[in-house]
């Protein structure tokens, strides 16, 4: 196994499509790894088979998103391990006294798995919404 922290917007691509996420362009993926604070990727005799992103303002707010493991990996805690790297890295960047708020929007049926990554859960707090915007 290796761990990398860039990934190809081929290897983005794959595995969206991996797990039939809607299909988005190369360009609009390379770009989108351009704008990424921190990226993970789990690697498996050289091919893809987990993938995380960290985006946000590089001070204090960062989203986890794209936590994507292939379905035929699943269960053998490479999900966990993408999250835990981005967060040991995000570690790495903070300063003495610098406070980085981390979220994730998690898709239905997940939230149990950011929980055991670490993560808080407060309903009464907040409540993720989203919308695609397409032209």
């Amino acid at each position: 196994m290796q761990i990398k922290y860039k990934i190809t917007p081929q290897n983005f691509y794959e595995m969206r499509k991996s797990v039939n996420w809607k299909d988005i362009k190369l360009e609009q993926l390379e770009k989108a790894l351009n704008y990424t604070m921190i990226v993970v990727g789990i690697y498996e005799e050289n091919k893809i088979v987990a993938m995380g992103r960290l985006v946000g303002d590089y001070s204090c707010k960062g989203l986890l998103t794209d936590i994507i493991v292939k379905p035929e990996f699943q269960g053998r805690g490479y999900g966990k391990l993408v999250i835990t790297n981005i967060l040991e890295q995000c570690k790495k960047n903070l300063k003495k006294g610098d406070k980085l708020c981390i979220e994730a929007s998690p898709t239905l049926g997940n939230r149990d798995f950011y929980i055991n990554c670490g993560l808080k859960y407060k309903p009464q707090i907040q409540d993720g919404v989203y919308i695609w915007l397409e032209i």
